[in-house]
């Protein structure tokens, strides 16, 4: 693989999947199935175009912005991906402070590898979680009031999870990984047994 430096997220992704465990990296890259969603994704990306305009004074280029009322540099949110502290030791807070010194916000996963309250000391620019609603009331209200504290702005409800995608890729590979702990989950009162996300009553959506 080349060494130089890398200019684009493709030379980026290459990078990422040479460090990482196989198994990890499958897990990141796959989509669910035979990947058609996944790939449509990217043929939609594709097919938005810029449209070029010329003698115009782009001496000075500003894409600020404010989102809910809060600046940031660009009009774009690092989303929730996961296990971050999967892929570094400081997980979600290195990712807020990282975001933060781009002057962007990011939107962090309610089951992160860090508690919120660290990740909420680390971050400068918006900061927003993304909700499971937990079978148990109690669950979700206690993590709800525990983003607030912490300073999130604005909750991102995640309504498309009633079934975890079937990732074949990650399933294929023979290698296993072990994920680190949901610490953000930790001291929530806990779930019901027999409710976890894969049997749970119809219309509810739970990582636990």
């Amino acid at each position: 693989m080349s060494h130089d430096p890398p200019l684009s997220l493709f030379d980026y992704e290459a990078l990422a999947e040479a460090k990482l465990d196989p198994a990890l990296w499958d897990f990141f890259v796959a989509g669910a199935d035979d990947g058609v969603t996944l790939a449509e994704n990217r043929r939609a990306f594709e097919r938005t175009l810029l449209r070029p305009r010329v003698l115009v004074d782009v001496s000075r280029i500003d894409m600020a912005t404010t989102l809910l009322g809060a600046p940031v540099a660009a009009p774009v949110m690092i989303a929730p991906t996961g296990p971050h502290g999967a892929l570094c030791e400081e997980g979600e807070v290195a990712t807020v402070a990282a975001a933060g010194r781009a002057g962007l916000g990011a939107v962090i996963v309610n089951s992160s590898n860090r508690t919120i309250e660290e990740i909420g000391a680390a971050a400068t620019r918006p900061l927003w979680m993304q909700l499971y609603l937990y079978p148990e009331r109690e669950r979700t209200a206690a993590l709800l009031a525990r983003a607030e504290a912490a300073g999130v702005g604005a909750i991102v409800l995640t309504a498309d999870s009633p079934r975890f995608g079937r990732k074949e890729r990650s399933l294929r590979s023979e290698d296993r990984f072990d994920w680190p702990a949901a610490a953000n989950l930790a001291g929530l009162p806990p779930a019901t047994p027999g409710r976890s996300a894969a049997r749970r009553r119809p219309g509810t959506i739970s990582t636990g």
